[in-house]
């Protein structure tokens, strides 16, 4: 009896999609690394808990929303969206991704222009909803005025 075994390997049929985490922290003091580490964290495990993400690179600014600091790291993973290495960007806020209403809006076109889906934890904001562009222009201009408020507090 001469039987042939076929070995047909399996196939992975679902997409898997790159995922970038971004966070941010104004200032390398203490707590604000430990915020820092909590980000990662959470965000990774958010990864970790989708079947079709995979974790690409973790990109980290120490840099305050008004300065004139700029932000490499941002600046890194927008290209690094436009070369398509990345198709999913997760972050914990509106408030951690933008300085303002402005730079939120510009990077958030240009990931967009590339295909790129941002999610935005704490709002549950996802910019693959329709009206998510005016939803995080009200929602950045609220919490751009809360940082101003709350600077202008501080120095007094």
């Amino acid at each position: 009896m001469d039987s042939k075994i076929w070995y047909i390997p399996a196939r992975n049929d679902r997409l898997e999609k790159k995922v970038g985490i971004y966070c941010r922290v104004s200032t390398n003091e203490k707590e604000q690394l430990y915020s820092l580490a909590a980000q990662i964290s959470a965000l990774t495990r958010a990864v970790a808990n989708v079947s079709q993400w995979r974790l690409a690179d973790v990109f980290i600014d120490i840099a305050s929303a008004k300065g004139e600091i700029p932000r490499r790291e941002l600046e890194r993973l927008i290209r690094e969206c436009e070369a398509h290495n990345i198709s999913v960007v997760l972050t914990k806020s509106i408030s951690r991704f933008g300085r303002d209403t402005v730079d939120t809006l510009t990077a958030l076109n240009r990931m967009k222009a590339s295909g790129v889906r941002v999610i935005f934890e704490e709002e549950s904001i996802d910019t693959d909803d329709v009206d998510s562009n005016l939803l995080i222009s009200v929602m950045e201009s609220v919490a751009q005025s809360e940082n101003e408020s709350r600077s202008e507090n501080i120095r007094m």
